[in-house]
């Protein structure tokens, strides 16, 4: 799809990028909260740089005193941003 920045996810894997659950997700999407688009068979699908935006802009990146480093499937880790693992105690 032209003009969608970088990584492309379904719900599932944005979901699990967000510590949350599809469901959830969904919510923050008709909500406004988080961008997302739909393909021809009526999927969402989230750009990872919308679900970073949504996890700085609602504060879930600072929660629990988790690592702020978030790893791109398959790539280098993007500052800034919760994993959704617990640290080490």
């Amino acid at each position: 799809m032209a003009g969608v920045p970088g990584e492309v996810l379904t719900t599932g894997e944005a979901a699990r990028l967000c510590g949350l659950s599809r469901s959830t997700l969904r919510r923050a999407v008709a909500s406004g909260q988080l961008s997302a688009w739909r393909t021809p068979g009526q999927h969402l699908r989230f750009s990872r740089q919308a679900c970073v935006e949504f996890l700085r802009a609602t504060g879930a990146a600072e929660l629990a005193g988790r690592v702020e480093r978030l790893r791109p499937l398959g790539g280098t880790p993007v500052e800034g941003v919760a994993t959704g693992q617990a640290g080490p105690d």
